[in-house]
């Protein structure tokens, strides 16, 4: 499935993006812009547990035929050329070289996809604009390719069978076109979501591949249970505008953000919230200033400065903290009292928006969730208020980075509105809060709901996101008997 909506076209290459989308004509918020199918859906590299050939599911037996691809339970076949193509590669290689190494995986659905002459033209449009593989060579990435994929394929033989690769690589050196293949992947897949188990996924579609990036988009994704992707408008473009995507994760800060799309990319970001030290005012990278009691020092072309006093940071002092802080939370390991600590600890030292501070907080929530739920006692209320509190802070940052149809922000939302209504409930049941009041509260849990159910009304009804906006309709149908019963009285 390969679907453009007329109000797209594309442009030629130039010397910032490739070939890429423009808006053909002004786009509404919500307007379809792109559906399209996977070329390819695989697992990461850092997977262990087989999956099924065919279907990705968990595997525990191999493919009758070829001997080298595993299946699951219900799947009793996979794709015919790859099938065939290891039937007679066995002959000569190993049988065990997937199990064995099983990181193997995705770089080989790759190559069967370029060597199948059904498939082999669509992934020319894969190669990432500006590539240049020598940027690439003896970075920690590529040591990595190097020892877990490239090297074992080499000492297997397996590229002698790639006859229609061998022909179109030229003269490049097989560890080369191999690494360059670990690279494309890496630049161009989406995190999808298996089917049954919800495990991550790696997909490559091919047109979705060639957007340009940008850290605040004008566009969302959704993928469903199916794989199949569409992309659409998060908030109005206007004729002429490029159309984009993300290709990073918006809650990082923008020397984290660079750093990723410079390892996985290769990319320079120049887009107005990367060239902007306040990032949309958010402060998701302000440092506090050691010389004023109130200001925020923020990073221009390497100097760290305070909007209020001028003082300059020590950016190697600012970076040496950054570290320290960055190792703290990762060791903090799920500790919801370690988290709080870090919070209280670097208080002083970051904004409260900086986007390590904003980690530390969805690490509370999330933990605080789990502890209502699995509480066999009545919620505390503590608790609830803790993480009402912490989600109100994360919400405005959310939304500023990702405006528009955001489903990060619609789920933030959800999560907000839990809380949210079950302390209300418990306020009002220990005539804590007038009736007057709860009403009140209760008519802001429907406008959440209304708007967390607008903001994922694109979204497939088969993706984990459809069947989010069912749970929030479930909880609006509660609101208003709630509602109701007051209105009746």
């Amino acid at each position: 499935m390969q679907n453009f909506s007329e109000k797209v076209v594309f442009a030629d290459a130039n010397e910032q993006f490739g070939r890429h989308l423009k808006a053909a004509i002004d786009i509404e918020a919500g307007d379809v812009l792109i559906e399209e199918s996977p070329l390819l859906v695989t697992t990461h590299w850092e997977c262990e547990q087989m999956k099924c050939a065919k279907c990705c599911e968990d595997s525990f037996v191999m493919c009758k035929k070829c001997q080298f691809f595993p299946l699951c339970i219900d799947c009793t076949e996979h794709d015919a050329f790859e099938c065939e193509f290891f039937t007679k590669a066995t002959k000569a290689i190993s049988k065990n070289l997937l199990i064995n190494t099983y990181a193997l995986n995705s770089i080989l659905k790759l190559l069967l996809v370029m060597e199948n002459p059904a498939t082999s033209e669509k992934c020319t449009n894969l190669v990432p604009h500006n590539f240049k593989l020598n940027e690439y060579r003896n970075t920690d990435m590529w040591q990595d390719h190097e020892v877990s994929i490239v090297q074992p394929i080499m000492d297997s033989g397996l590229m002698d069978c790639f006859r229609s690769i061998q022909k179109a690589k030229g003269d490049m050196q097989d560890s080369d076109f191999l690494h360059k293949m670990c690279i494309l992947i890496d630049a161009n897949a989406f995190e999808v979501s298996s089917k049954v188990t919800g495990d991550s996924l790696k997909g490559l579609y091919v047109h979705a591949a060639k957007m340009p990036h940008h850290c605040v988009p004008n566009t969302a994704t959704a993928i469903d249970n199916d794989y199949n992707m569409k992309i659409y408008a998060a908030v109005p473009i206007k004729a002429g505008e490029v159309i984009y995507n993300s290709f990073t994760n918006p809650l990082m800060g923008t020397i984290q953000r660079q750093h990723h799309l410079r390892m996985t990319r290769h990319i320079e970001c120049h887009c107005f919230r990367c060239l902007d030290p306040t990032e949309l005012n958010t402060h998701m990278s302000s440092v506090k200033c050691k010389e004023c009691p109130e200001g925020f020092a923020i990073c221009s072309h390497g100097k760290w400065m305070c909007m209020d006093c001028n003082a300059v940071l020590d950016a190697a002092s600012v970076q040496k903290l950054l570290i320290q802080a960055s190792e703290d939370v990762g060791n903090a390991n799920g500790d919801v009292m370690a988290y709080e600590q870090l919070l209280h600890k670097y208080a002083g030292d970051f904004h409260p928006n900086h986007f390590l501070m904003i980690d530390l907080k969805q690490n509370i929530a999330t933990i605080l969730r789990a502890v209502l739920i699995n509480s066999m006692r009545d919620p505390n209320k503590d608790v609830l208020r803790r993480r009402v509190d912490l989600c109100e802070e994360i919400l405005p940052v959310v939304k500023a980075v990702i405006p528009g149809y955001s489903k990060l922000y619609a789920i933030a939302l959800y999560e907000y509105l839990l809380s949210f209504l079950e302390l209300a409930e418990l306020d009002f049941r220990s005539k804590e809060i007038p009736k007057d009041l709860y009403i009140e509260k209760l008519q802001v849990a429907k406008e959440i709901c209304l708007e967390s159910k607008e903001l994922l009304s694109f979204e497939p009804s088969n993706s984990p996101e459809g069947h989010l906006v069912r749970r929030i309709a479930i909880q609006q149908e509660q609101i208003d008997e709630s509602l109701s019963k007051f209105d009746s009285k």
